[in-house]
This record gives C-alpha cells, structure tokens and sequence, in this order.
C-alpha cells in the first residue's frame, strides 16, 4: 500500500502538467509548449500575420491574434493561430525560409472557422479537412489565450 501511494504521489506532479495541455484535436497529446516566436520556422510571427491581414483586406480595422507551439517529446511539433475577430483557428507550418515564413499564412483556405469549420462530436463533417469538432476548437483557443503569444494590429492607414 505504501508503495501504491509513493507511485501516485510522484506521478501527481507528471499528471498536473499533462492535464495543462489540450487533447484534442492531437491524435497523442502533446508532451509540452514551445515559444513560436523563438523557433526558426515562425520567427517573427507579427510579419507573417501582418502579410495574412493585408492580403485579406483586413487591416483597416483592430485585430487580436494569439500563437501556441506544441512539442512532442518524438522532436514533432505543431504551431496553432487564434484569430479572434475572425473566430478563426490556423495550423500554421512555418518555414526556415524567410520568403515562405512571411506569406505562408497568406492562404485563406486554412482556417477552421467556429460555426462553419467546427462540428460536434460524431458528425459525419469530422471527415473533410479543415475542420475541429467543437470541443477541439475551444481547447485550442483556450490554450492559446491563456499560454500562447499575443499579438494586437492597429488599423493601418489606407487599409480596407
């Protein structure tokens, strides 16, 4: 018995940090967070979302986004984005080359928008691509507005 209570004691530490992270929509879950901004593949995230909010039309107005790096202890990782006027959620890939990085967040068709991306458990829209089941969506932007990075675009001038 007092050594079935040494093993849960030491293991409650391991579980507390793995119930930080979300499960979904991950097929394992993460193991830990990276910072995006630190990583070669997303440096400089404020210039790769700026592209994405000029290409969209989008930077005339104020725009919240928030990025959250996942890792898995296998070397995998994975980058989320968190549009909140859009209500939007990105899986960003990054890129080491700058050219790429700055306008690989350009494409439209990757976001997973709520309400029109997003799908309860079960549905049968959990088969196309770009789409999250709503608990999915939720824990994500959750975790991004909580443990991501944040970035906040004023209007620019001349923008539509």
């Amino acid at each position: 018995m007092n050594s079935l209570l040494a093993t849960l004691f030491l293991a409650l530490p391991m579980l507390a940090a793995a119930g930080d992270l979300p499960d979904a929509p991950f097929r394992t879950p993460p193991d830990g967070r990276f910072v995006v901004s630190a990583s070669p593949y997303f440096h400089q995230p404020e210039v790769a979302i700026a592209n994405r909010l000029a290409y969209l039309g989008k930077d005339g107005q104020t725009n919240h986004f928030c990025v959250v790096g996942y890792r898995w202890n296998d070397g995998g990782g994975m980058v989320w984005l968190h549009w909140t006027e859009e209500e939007s959620l990105i899986r960003w890939r990054g890129n080491r080359d700058k050219e790429i990085r700055e306008s690989s967040l350009m494409a439209e068709t990757d976001a997973v928008k709520w309400g029109r991306n997003t799908y309860e458990e079960g549905d049968r829209a959990a088969m196309f691509p770009h789409t999250l089941s709503t608990r999915a969506w939720q824990q994500l932007a959750a975790d991004c507005e909580e443990h991501g990075e944040k970035y906040v675009f004023e209007p620019v001038a001349g923008g539509r």
